[in-house]
């Protein structure tokens, strides 16, 4: 089903919509919607606001999105959710940051990241709510010997700004830690071995990536 200036995205609600034609007569349109959004459409025309419980209109960027309302939380919340709502709040804080120029260089790489449906706020926001990840931790070339490396591969939804790696001997003990080298290709990250370690089976290496937040992602191996 279409309507003129109106394109429906997601089709797994259904509902009852009364719509009023120019004669002013009321007739039921049965509507699948979830998310749509219109520009100057005849049937929403610049709506914002709600329609009962089911539909919520906003204004983006000149045209009209149309939402399923949310639904009112019922209990208590979980921990996780708790921790959640903290984190939201939180990133709320940062992104407000960011929107007040304390870092102009920063916020025009946000804006140069936009994706679909994004503003600086909601860029910014998204990235402290995304933690990096550590997809590779290459370790074929590390023997415990000084000068030997160690290969890292980690990702983040906007940036990563530094890898750390930690080595542990056989007893867990920390042996030695340092920064990475980012590679060229922008994804790969290399650890030069500064202490050499006689008895290298056993330990334990770990590497740890953080993003422009704060974020952390790791991951470790035992050789």
């Amino acid at each position: 089903m279409t309507f003129p200036g109106l394109l429906i995205t997601d089709y797994s609600l259904l509902i009852s919509l009364p719509i009023q034609n120019n004669n002013n007569n009321i007739y039921q349109q049965t509507i699948l919607k979830k998310m749509a959004h219109s520009n100057n459409s005849i049937i929403t025309g610049k709506l914002t606001g709600s329609i009962g419980k089911e539909l919520v209109f906003r204004e983006w960027k000149g045209k009209t999105i149309v939402a399923k309302a949310p639904k009112k939380r019922t209990g208590e919340p979980t921990p996780a959710q708790v921790e959640t709502q903290e984190k939201f709040f939180m990133a709320s804080r940062y992104a407000k940051a960011i929107l007040s120029n304390t870092d102009p260089a920063l916020a025009a790489a946000y804006a140069a990241a936009l994706r679909p449906r994004q503003n600086l706020y909601s860029r910014a926001l998204a990235d402290f709510m995304s933690s990096p990840v550590v997809k590779q931790l290459d370790t074929r070339n590390y023997n415990g010997i000084a000068g030997s490396t160690i290969q890292v591969r980690a990702i983040d939804d906007f940036r990563v700004t530094t890898v750390r790696v930690e080595i542990y001997d056989a007893s867990g003990a920390l042996h030695e830690s340092g920064e990475a080298v980012q590679n060229l290709n922008g994804l790969d990250w290399t650890y030069t071995v500064r202490l050499g370690l006689s008895a290298p089976a056993g330990i334990r290496i770990k590497a740890i990536a953080t993003d422009v937040p704060g974020n952390e992602g790791s991951l470790e191996t035992i050789i």
